[in-house]
């Protein structure tokens, strides 16, 4: 797909996005401890609900100034839809984990839910890239998608029981069948080269991320115990990383590639 030459990042937007970079990562690191504090200390601060979805503001501030320097105007339009599904899920689940009377089978819940499949749906049109590829699918590169979908399939088999008890058995199939395309399809933007590399590389790395996140939170909502509170701690090390690599992927970094 043939689209205008934008500008690469230049010297200057690039320091403001190492600034913004970097005060992510402090508090990234504040939010991390944070939570290992809140589980060892057996404490109830309220702090890590508050900041991680400040970690999803900062990446969509990096997505608001791409500017002149974004990847292409469709790209960028839908990379910024998505963000604006991201941000506000990301702080109705901070609700739902901190709040006695919200449940994960509850209405709150859910809308975040929505949410972030429309959120996918968004991401999914941006890395398909019109999916002209498919019309060349071979049954040698099945292997990917059976790979991706064939490990949620056994986490979801593995876990139904629970998910059915706290009133995921629809909503959990669906949201996992998003967010493997989301992974698939991403991985497909590397091996054919439809991203500039680098930018190639942060969608498919954002999207593992996501996947990672995803299994774990839905083994942190089941309330298994002990190995749920450990895979709370380990949520927003793996989802923060995916926002940031997700508004990353936005912008031009070198001029030598047009996107296909």
């Amino acid at each position: 797909m043939a689209v205008h030459q934008t500008d690469a990042i230049s010297d200057k937007k690039r320091k403001v996005v190492f600034a913004i970079l970097g005060l992510t990562l402090l508090l990234a690191g504040s939010v991390y401890s944070a939570d290992w504090m809140n589980y060892f200390n057996k404490t109830s601060s309220l702090y890590p609900a508050i900041a991680k979805p400040c970690i999803t503001l900062l990446a969509f501030v990096l997505v608001l100034i791409a500017g002149a320097n974004k990847l292409e105007r469709r790209d960028w339009t839908l990379l910024l839809a998505a963000f604006c599904c991201m941000l506000p899920t990301d702080i109705l689940m901070s609700l739902v984990v901190v709040s006695p009377t919200l449940g994960v089978g509850g209405w709150v819940f859910m809308v975040g839910g929505v949410l972030s499949i429309i959120a996918h749906v968004f991401l999914i049109i941006r890395v398909g890239r019109g999916l002209h590829y498919l019309k060349k699918f071979k049954l040698k590169d099945l292997w990917l998608p059976l790979v991706i979908y064939g490990i949620a399939a056994v986490i979801v088999v593995l876990l139904w029981p629970d998910l059915v008890r706290v009133g995921h058995a629809v909503i959990g199939p669906v949201y996992t069948a998003f967010f493997c395309t989301t992974m698939w399809f991403s991985w497909e933007t590397v091996k054919r080269k439809l991203y500039p590399a680098l930018n190639a590389w942060f969608v498919a790395l954002a999207a593992t991320c996501w996947f990672a996140t995803e299994i774990l939170g839905e083994i942190y909502n089941l309330g298994l115990g002990t190995i749920s509170n450990i895979t709370f701690g380990l949520v927003w090390v793996f989802y923060g990383t995916n926002v940031v690599l997700w508004a990353l992927s936005g912008y031009r970094w070198h001029t030598d590639k047009k996107v296909r």
